[in-house]
């Protein structure tokens, strides 16, 4: 199921990639300030194909081949065609798709997984779990007390 769902990641990061390439320079005039709102959804939505790569994948390869399947058609568009034209040029707009898409996978890549709420290493699952029969050999008791614990050192041999 997760190689599935990895395999429509790179289908939809390739299809983003594309769309990228069209809509990065499409702004819209907000107050008498223009908004970049292409490049801010194509980089939005590789971000967010990022946290489905890390969340459904969970590896770096993962997230890598969302990466290169966004990166291959926005590196294709950038070349020049026969008539000469090319969509992805290199100009402030195409260098800042270029250059954004590079950020946010490398920062998908390498920000460290989180481990799924592991017990620290010096609490043992007997220390958590609750048991029926007497306390293993070394170990006490707990009574339960509805007063609080006082704070004690313990006793050194």
């Amino acid at each position: 199921m997760r190689a599935l769902g990895l395999v429509l990641l790179v289908a939809a990061a390739a299809v983003a990639g594309a769309a990228a390439g069209f809509v990065h320079r499409t702004t819209v005039v907000v107050l008498g300030v223009e908004v970049p709102v292409g490049m801010v959804s194509a980089l939005a939505a590789l971000a967010g194909l990022t946290v489905l790569a890390r969340v459904i994948g969970r590896t770096r390869t993962s997230v890598a081949l969302v990466g290169a399947a966004f990166a291959v058609p926005v590196l294709v568009l950038s070349q020049f065609r026969p008539e000469g034209d090319l969509v992805v040029a290199e100009d402030v707009w195409g260098l800042t798709l270029i250059g954004g898409a590079a950020l946010v996978i490398t920062v998908g890549v390498v920000v460290p997984f989180l481990s799924p709420s592991a017990p620290s290493a010096d609490v043992s699952p007997a220390d958590v779990l609750p048991t029926d029969g007497p306390p293993p050999e070394g170990q006490r008791a707990v009574e339960s007390t509805d007063e609080p614990a006082a704070l004690t050192t313990p006793e050194r041999p």
